[in-house]
């Protein structure tokens, strides 16, 4: 537990500008209805997993489509692909906020004995974050041109990813970025694992 929330919850917050400024009608969906942010969060990590992949080791041989798998063999899970298989969502590759979370199962953060210690904690980083967003710039634009995704091995996500908060335009409920309490120095801020403060 001591690095939950460290890689993978930092990369989720990072992903959620670029992922809602291109299905702008889904962050209108929060900022009408901030009840949503619960089940906005499991579709970033279904649509957008920071954990692209998990490996396991057989504890006896298994045949799998006619493969043998020898025991102690590493078997690479890949979990992002399960969470956009059509033969499992309806319209995978479209992000949904209010998509029926029983029509299949989300393996973003594992599953039964082998699902994330920290799942629970990363649901509430995140709800967190996705409010104070909200809450920071609820109206903005992504710097496409200047955005870095980051290149590891186990991670998926941004580096950064610079917005432009739109100052004066107010939210569906007629609430200004002003009137939320955020402070803006300037209109420009980078999202990234290491700074997501507004």
């Amino acid at each position: 537990m001591g690095g939950a929330g460290a890689e993978t919850v930092t990369k989720l917050v990072g992903d959620a500008p670029v992922v809602f400024a291109q299905f702008a009608e889904q962050w209108q969906k929060l900022l009408d209805d901030r009840s949503k942010i619960s089940a906005a969060v499991k579709e970033l990590l279904r649509y957008e997993a920071p954990s692209q992949y998990h490996v396991r080791c057989w504890t006896k041989d298994v045949e799998l489509h006619g493969v043998t798998i020898p025991t102690i063999k590493p078997v690479f899970l890949i979990n992002a692909a399960a969470n956009r298989d059509p033969d499992a969502w309806t319209d995978p590759d479209n992000f949904d906020v209010d998509r029926d979370r029983h029509e299949a199962l989300n393996l973003s953060l594992g599953y039964g004995i082998h699902g994330c210690l920290g799942a629970a904690l990363a649901r509430m980083e995140s709800t967190i974050a996705l409010e104070k967003l909200l809450d920071c710039m609820p109206r903005y634009q992504v710097d496409w041109e200047n955005y870095n995704r980051v290149h590891m091995q186990n991670v998926a996500g941004r580096k950064n990813v610079p917005v432009a908060a739109l100052r004066g335009m107010s939210t569906s409920t007629g609430n200004s970025a002003k009137a939320t309490g955020c402070a803006w120095e300037s209109s420009r801020r980078h999202l990234s694992s290491a700074t997501t403060t507004c």
